[in-house]
């Protein structure tokens, strides 16, 4: 099982094929297996990373002040890409997952080739504090999440009757789900400073949304229409996360992109 020691943790992490280095971020709720069509597709065309964040998956506890989580889950991708001797990458990265990838992309710059975001949009109350009672009911909702797994399995049956792919994933992220470690991250994103350093990242990055909800969609065409240098696809019957939703969309969507930014031609050290 591929594991590695880094900056004071565990990683589990998977590589597969060759080529133009594509690193995979999931989400604060879920692990590497969330992008696994992505995976099987672009190993035959790239060299594909998919790991586990910190306190995620299989790798290693969330061992770290909450205000330092993810600056180190930064400091945690550098330290695995130095080990795996990779200099220069793509990142896609979906929901949470971003705010971490966009961090890494701003601190170091020469290491991103392009980014692309999925289903991701900025968040206001992430770095602000709300009202009492709205923190309140926020505590709330992640205290349920101690409940039994299964008590959540037919309302996400029923979310995701149209897309059986992401029922399935999502259930099986769902059974294994580290509640203690999730609801720790989320608390990270109070003290992180929200996307305000995406703001000047002068990378390209491609924003994706899937289409079925309009006020997820919305935020994302707000967010996308921020950056300096930021390109917004809209997938068709689709919601988060719409690369499982409809995964060949998205496969050649992301295809044609990296192929658009030349990505494939570049020569990449490591």
């Amino acid at each position: 099982m591929p594991i590695v020691d880094v900056n004071g943790t565990t990683l589990y992490y998977e590589i597969s094929g060759s080529g133009l280095p594509i690193v995979f971020i999931h989400d604060y709720s879920t692990s590497h297996h969330l992008f696994e069509p992505q995976a099987e597709y672009f190993s035959k065309r790239a060299k594909v990373i998919v790991y586990d964040l910190r306190g995620n998956g299989l790798s290693g506890k969330m061992n770290v002040e909450i205000g330092r989580i993810v600056d180190t889950q930064v400091e945690d991708l550098k330290a695995l890409l130095d080990k795996l001797d990779v200099e220069k990458i793509v990142i896609v990265a979906c929901s949470t997952g971003a705010i971490l990838a966009q961090k890494f992309a701003y601190l170091f710059p020469e290491r991103v080739i392009t980014m692309i975001l999925v289903d991701s949009y900025f968040q206001g109350d992430y770095s602000a504090s709300g009202s009492k009672l709205k923190e309140a009911l926020q505590f709330c909702a992640w205290i349920s999440h101690y409940l039994p797994a299964e008590m959540f399995i037919k309302p996400l049956r029923i979310t995701y009757h149209r897309w059986l792919l992401a029922y399935h994933i999502l259930r099986k992220e769902l059974m294994h789900k580290r509640t203690t470690e999730w609801i720790k991250q989320r608390m990270a994103l109070k003290y992180s400073d929200g996307y305000g350093f995406a703001l000047r990242l002068q990378i390209p990055v491609l924003i994706v949304s899937g289409n079925h909800n309009e006020r997820v969609l919305e935020q994302v065409k707000k967010t996308a229409a921020k950056y300096p240098k930021a390109h917004l696809a809209i997938i068709e019957n689709a919601m988060y996360p719409s690369h499982l939703c409809q995964p060949q969309l998205f496969n050649r969507l992301l295809l044609d992109y990296l192929k658009d930014q030349q990505c494939f031609q570049q020569e990449l050290p490591g």
